[in-house]
């Protein structure tokens, strides 16, 4: 999981994707969302065009695994964050973060 934050710290959005799939089929199960999250900045510099379609897998994923402790005011919350990412990327993190902590959700953000 190291070597996926590395490439993800250095801005290598292939490297890290190959790696991913990899590790997703290695352990059977999805990426935690935190590390996926981290791939959003990546997307939203690199492949704009894709970057709607990340961003609501993501944010689909993340309404299922916190279904019954969020409310819509922490998705509202969610979704600010996920749009401020191609402007801002650390204060759209941050905001996301912020929530995923109030549910003391490590894999949330």
């Amino acid at each position: 999981m190291r070597e996926l934050e590395a490439h993800l710290a250095r801005g290598e959005l292939d490297f890290a994707l190959a790696l991913a799939r990899a590790i997703a089929v290695e352990r059977e199960r999805p990426l935690e969302l935190s590390v996926t999250l981290g791939f959003l900045p990546l997307i939203a510099a690199e492949r704009p065009a894709d970057y709607d379609l990340w961003t609501l897998r993501w944010l689909e994923r993340w309404c299922g695994e916190l279904s019954r402790r969020a409310s819509v005011d922490d998705a509202l919350e969610i979704v600010q964050g996920l749009a401020e990412i191609p402007v801002d990327p650390e204060r759209g993190l941050e905001t996301i973060k912020a929530v995923a902590a109030r549910h003391g959700a490590r894999r949330g953000g």
